[in-house]
């Protein structure tokens, strides 16, 4: 049975995962994919977390821990990051559409040309999607493919692909990355606050002390004028405050020859929220 913490924070993960998902599902991600990423990164943690307490982190205390067989444990551990996230280990249902719509000579010249698919029929694109995509139906994978402007179809009814690989949007790599960084960061952020608030062995003034700030001003009753009037002040008084701790922190660095050793990453972190 589950505590009434844990309830509460797989429902704060469902929130912080659905602008996540929406982003893998729009760069072609598939879940098997994200669950790959989610069960190594769990081993990962765990085992840093085992090391952190002094204890030995083997493939039992790993596996008790997370629920993950020792087998599994053992298999993702062995593996280097590079290895656990090529295409070849998962791949979505719809690059698997793609690819052996290139490759397989029932579907294409077998080096690389796609040829033109009816859509029901032997050697068609209902027959190429039943082969590789699972359960999913033919006419969900056309819609899906015809929304990204990945496939056409002509006017003798005949469907043609125009790329290699399904993507809705095309999103430059930095601001992925960018991403990734303000997660992170964000949840470091939480994660710490939360693991200060629940040690009973600090007083209510040395929390205040360790804890990092992180607040939040909302609202749900502004019109939509007033949303562009906060918005406007935001973008631009964030500058400002941003600009402000830049050069504090610039005048504050070490030349990067002399870094102190125990140096961590720190910062600050603005950003606007709406809902869409």
């Amino acid at each position: 049975m589950r505590s009434k913490i844990q309830d509460a924070l797989l429902s704060a993960l469902e929130s912080v995962m659905r602008p996540m998902v929406k982003l893998m599902l729009q760069s072609g991600i598939s879940y098997s994919e994200f669950a790959a990423v989610a069960k190594s990164v769990f081993i990962q943690v765990a085992t840093d977390d085992n090391k952190r307490r002094g204890r030995p982190a083997n493939f039992s205390q790993v596996s008790a821990m997370t629920g993950i067989s020792r087998k599994e444990v053992s298999k993702i551990r062995k593996l280097g990051s590079l290895e656990r996230w090529t295409p070849n280990m998962e791949s979505s249902p719809l690059n698997s559409v793609l690819h052996e719509w290139h490759f397989d000579r029932d579907f294409s010249d077998g080096a690389g040309a796609a040829r033109r698919l009816a859509f029901e029929g032997p050697r068609s694109f209902s027959d190429l999607v039943s082969r590789y995509a699972g359960d999913i139906p033919p006419g969900a994978m056309r819609s899906t493919l015809q929304k990204a402007g990945v496939i056409v179809q002509d006017s003798d009814g005949l469907l043609s692909v125009r790329q290699k690989f399904f993507y809705s949007r095309q999103f430059d790599e930095d601001f992925v990355r960018g991403v990734g960084f303000a997660l992170s960061s964000l949840g470091s952020t939480l994660v710490h606050n939360a693991t200060v608030h629940r040690r009973t062995d600090l007083t209510n003034e040395r929390k205040r002390e360790l804890g990092r700030l992180e607040r939040t001003v909302w609202s749900e009753r502004m019109s939509d004028a007033e949303i562009a009037k906060l918005k406007s002040w935001v973008d631009d008084a964030a500058p400002r405050f941003l600009g402000e701790a830049e050069e504090l922190v610039g005048k504050s660095e070490a030349h990067p020859g002399h870094r102190d050793s125990r140096s961590r990453l720190v910062g600050v972190s603005v950003y606007y929220f709406e809902e869409d």
